[in-house]
């Protein structure tokens, strides 16, 4: 009996340490996903950028042809 109500404090203690990690992991991952959508964000607007001035130069050529 005395080990019974020993281990099951332990155990408590391991599902919370669990508990923490996996908080601490879901955090991580968070930032991370902020971080690679930011960055997305920026490519996706370069990329953007470059198709209009190439759209802009092509009209301006056709108009001046």
């Amino acid at each position: 009996m005395l080990k019974k109500s020993r281990r099951a404090p332990a155990e408590g203690r391991d599902l919370i340490a669990l508990a923490q990690t996996l908080a601490r992991d879901a955090e991580r991952h968070a930032i991370l996903s902020a971080s690679l959508a930011s960055q997305a964000d920026r490519l996706m607007l370069a990329g953007l950028r470059q198709l209009e001035r190439r759209a802009a130069r092509a009209t301006n050529s056709r108009l001046n042809s």
